[in-house]
Order: C-alpha cells, then structure tokens, then sequence
C-alpha cells in the first residue's frame, strides 16, 4: 500500500492497540477560559480526521469534545469589558461555567465560548460532540472511577512520581496526597486555595480553604469537587473508553501529563493510553518596520483568529487543509509541524488550497493513486466533495474587486464584465459569492495594500512596456497628481494615446491594459473614472507616478 496520510495511520495503530472494539471513540479537549482560536482548533480537527478516517477504514466511530468547564477561573481575558474586569476578583478560582457572561450574551462565561465554536462546527464537517465536564464529573460511571482513585491514591502517587521522577522532576506530590480538589461550599472555589486533608469512609474529603477559611467536607459521590487534571484526563480514557487523542507537542516530552496519564491508565486500570498524534503550535505573525514579530496564540490575551471568525475571511475547507496538509513520518516519534500564520497572507492561504484541489482533480483525471493527496483532500472536504473540479475564481482577483464594488450584486456584475464567470454553473457561481463576501471582509480589514502589486512588481511590469506605452501611462497617471476629474482623465486617455502614436483603438487598450496591470495586477478592472473616483485608489496613483519617475 502507498503512503498514506496520518490520520490513516494513527487509525491503523489504533486498530492494533484496541482490537474488537463496538465502536472507536476520539478525544480533544478545550479549556473555555478565552477565545476559542485557530491553535486549539489543532485538536478537533486532527481527531475528526482520525474519526472519518477509521470510519473510511469500515469501522464505527465516534468523538468528543470535551470541555472543562468545571476548570477554575484565573484572571479576565484583556479583551474583557472593563466592568467585568473590576468584579474579576471576585470570580477567582470558580468554575468558568458558574460566571457571568462578561458580554451578556450567553448563559455563562464557558457558555459564551464555546456556543460560536460549536455552531459552526457543521460548517467544518466537524462531527465530535461537545460534552461539558459537568456531565463527566455527576455521571455514576465516573463518580466510581473516582472512588477508586482516592481509594487507591497512594499506588497513584507512587505511579506518578516515578515517571515524575525518571524525567528529572523534583516536585513529586507528598505523602498524605489525595487526588482530589474539593469545591468551597461557601466561597466556591475549586482551586489549590481548597486544601484536602482528609478522607473519611472513602467518599467524604474534609478540606480547608485558603481563601476563606472555611472548613468543610466535599462529598465526591455528589460531585462537590473533582479530580486534579493530571488525574482527570486519564480518567476521561477509562470512562469514555477514548482509543485517540491529539496533542501538542509539549506531551512528547519525558513526565508530561500524558506520560503520567498513561501510566496511570496502564498500572492502575490495566488498560492502553490513547493512540496520540503530537502536532506543533500556531504562532501569529505580524510585520512591523520590516521586521517580524512571532506571537504565540492566547485564549486570554485574545491573540489568534477565533474558529468562527475565520468564517468570514476564508472557506472552512481552506483552514482544515491547513491543518491536515501537514505530515509525520512516526506518529509516535515526531510532531506535526508549526504553522507561522499571517493574516495579510489569507489570499495565499486559499489559492494554496485551489492549487491543491487542481492536483487532486488531475490525479481522479489520470487514474492514479497517490494516496497522501487523495487522503488529505478528501479528509479536508469529506461530506463536502464538489462533484467534478470547481473553477474557482482567484481569491486575489475577488479582493480586487471587493476594493471598489458597490455591494455583492454588483461585484458579481464587474465579474461578469471581466469574462469571470462565463461558462460557470450555479453551484459555481454560489461559492464566487461567498468567497467574495469573504474577500471584501478581508480587505476591510487588512486594506488595499496587502493585495496589490509592490513596487518591484510595478517596476517589473512597467520595465516590460513598450517606449510609447510608457511615456502614454505616465502621462495619464501624472493626470492624476494635478486632481484631473476622473471623467476628463478618461478623455484625456484618447489624447495622449494619440499624441505617443497610439492611433488604434487596440493600442489605446495597450495604454489602459499597462494602468491597470501596474494600479491592479489585473489585466482589466472597473471604467477608469470609477477607480479613480475611489480616494485611496487616487493616493495610490500617486504613489505609483513617484515609483515610476524614481525609476
């Protein structure tokens, strides 16, 4: 068999570990303590590809997203409304499913998190299903498992810390540990502040409060505290019987939770850790004076494109391929890679992925079998597999447009002047819509200059004329700097054509074909007097005439 993609494999080696199993499950998880961004979209997306693929495979399967809700609050996210931040104190240390919704538009501050991430979940193919902790943390099953761990919280604690102390750790959990973190019935915190000191008839945790002082008893069977997440997560495996999950690459390393996990899972439920897949971070890109600053994504600090707001820049498919494009040779050994994510860059992001579409299309064409690009294209589109090869209109040709359209019907109508369009279907021509409506909220935000020519191209470009062309273009654009009205400067267009010896109507077009190639990249554009009557299409012009002339 040829080499195939990794979310194949994984399913494979899952099939290995886990032999006869009803019904595979998937994991990822997600702590709802800020915006939910690309960076954590890592590990749905490589868990669902996992799913469709062992399904793919003829097996059942089935995913969860597991969100731990119940994890407590540490501080406001920066982008959180002032008044919300003045009353933040008092949030400390809660479960994040008990706050307000600091916006107001939500049950909860979780709540508010994770809703816009699930409702577009269909737009991604994304089949997991949410479960909240609180579903895990009250279920019978798992109040058990609990039960057990306390019981049995000294082989636990020995367990750990010896795969602690392999790693060169040397803060190793006491004698005494329980793992256990008790809920304050009175100030409600469920964080480190809430000392567990006891454990009475196995199911009874007596507890102070460091906050408070409060002394209490949390009852485990009525789900009045939970795990610690070293704990929890192994325990998540057991009772969802979880055979994949995830993760970054920081649990390749020698002691990380996943290591303690599966010793855990292995010494003290005699069951296999979950087949993982490590993958590397999303870094957020920006360019300042020429230089690149490198910003690691942050729910809290709001840095990192939100899953739902990439929806109105960009297709779904086009940021599942950018996450399943990437590859490993040993899943167990290597992770996937980084990706450096640049904003000003989405145009290239889409156009990546037309090229890749084109490529899949030619290998159908050509009956061949190159698994790796069949696999990550049809795990990229899945339910949404076009029935032949989309022509799709450039990305950049539609932010061109979106600079000086009207509304959506009448950029449509520019295309359709541009010959765009011609000989496309309705399902075709449906996706130019959306894309650009998208298009346009990209440049709205990032502004012209990202999407036109720089002034190498220009140069380029200009270089390649003709003498005559030239000295017409650089007439016409001079028009321009002394505030010509654009109506009289697409009269003055026949003048000087005339004037350099471009009598005919086609070489006039050699003149108007130059402007727009140098002002838009495009070999046509909208009537010359609507572009310029666009103000920063005017300063751009001028900025064009001093390029030219420094040249």
């Amino acid at each position: 068999m040829q080499y195939r993609h990794f979310a194949f494999r994984a399913a494979q080696e899952v099939i290995k570990r886990f032999p006869n199993q009803d019904a595979y499950v998937v994991e990822a998880g997600v702590t709802p303590s800020g915006k939910i961004h690309l960076g954590n979209f890592n590990d749905m997306v490589i868990a669902d590809a996992v799913l469709k693929a062992l399904k793919e495979l003829g097996y059942e399967a089935k995913g969860f997203l597991v969100v731990d809700s119940r994890d407590p609050f540490r501080q406001p996210p920066e982008f959180a409304p002032k008044s919300f931040k003045r009353e933040a104190n008092a949030y400390i240390g809660k479960p994040l499913e008990e706050l307000p919704d600091p916006w107001g538009c939500h049950n909860s501050y979780a709540e508010h998190f994770i809703k816009p991430l699930e409702e577009v979940f269909p737009e991604y193919s994304i089949e997991i299903k949410i479960k909240w902790a609180k579903e895990l943390h009250t279920a019978p099953g798992f109040i058990k498992l609990i039960e057990k761990v306390v019981e049995r919280r000294e082989k636990i604690r020995n367990v750990v810390n010896e795969v602690r102390r392999k790693a060169g750790h040397v803060n190793l959990y006491p004698s005494g540990w329980i793992p256990y973190r008790p809920r304050c019935e009175k100030c409600g915190r469920i964080d480190e502040k809430v000392e567990p000191l006891e454990v009475i008839n196995g199911h009874l945790v007596r507890y102070k409060c460091g906050s408070c002082g409060h002394e209490g008893i949390a009852d485990i069977r009525k789900a009045q505290g939970k795990p610690p997440w070293r704990i929890d997560w192994p325990l998540r495996w057991i009772y969802l019987n979880v055979h994949f999950e995830p993760l970054g690459k920081d649990h390749m390393a020698s002691g990380s939770g996943y290591d303690t996990g599966s010793a855990v899972a292995r010494e003290v439920f005699g069951r296999q850790p979950p087949v993982p897949v490590f993958y590397d971070f999303i870094y957020w890109v920006e360019t300042k004076n020429g230089e690149k600053i490198y910003k690691k994504f942050s729910k809290r600090r709001g840095i990192g494109l939100g899953v739902d707001e990439w929806l109105k820049y960009a297709p779904p498919e086009v940021l599942r391929f950018q996450i399943l494009k990437r590859d490993v040779g040993d899943i167990f050994s290597e992770a996937l890679s980084h990706w450096d994510f640049d904003f000003t860059k989405i145009p290239d992001y889409v156009e990546e992925f037309d090229r890749y579409e084109n490529t899949y299309f030619e290998i159908i064409e050509k009956k061949k079998q190159n698994w790796l690009i069949l696999d990550t294209y049809k795990l990229t589109m899945y339910s949404k597999e076009p029935p032949r090869k989309p022509r799709r209109v450039s990305y950049k040709t539609l932010a061109k447009v979106a600079i000086w359209m009207r509304d959506l019907e009448d950029g449509i109508l520019i295309l359709k002047k541009q010959g765009k369009l011609k000989g496309l279907e309705e399902w075709e021509i449906a996706d130019v819509k959306k894309r650009l409506i998208m298009a346009s909220n990209w440049v709205r935000e990032v502004g012209i200059e990202n999407i036109l020519p720089q002034p190498s191209e220009i140069r380029k470009v200009f270089e390649e004329l003709e003498d005559n062309v030239k000295k017409a273009v650089i007439e016409v654009l001079g028009e321009v700097k002394k505030e010509t009205t654009p109506e009289r400067i697409q009269e003055r267009v026949k003048e000087i054509s005339v004037k350099y010896g471009l009598t005919t109507r086609k070489q006039r077009l050699k003149v108007y074909r130059s402007i727009y190639r140098l002002v838009l990249g495009e070999d046509s554009g909208p009537p010359l007097k609507r572009l310029l009557s666009l103000p920063i299409m005017r300063e751009r012009i001028e900025k064009l005439c001093e390029i030219l002339v420094a040249k």
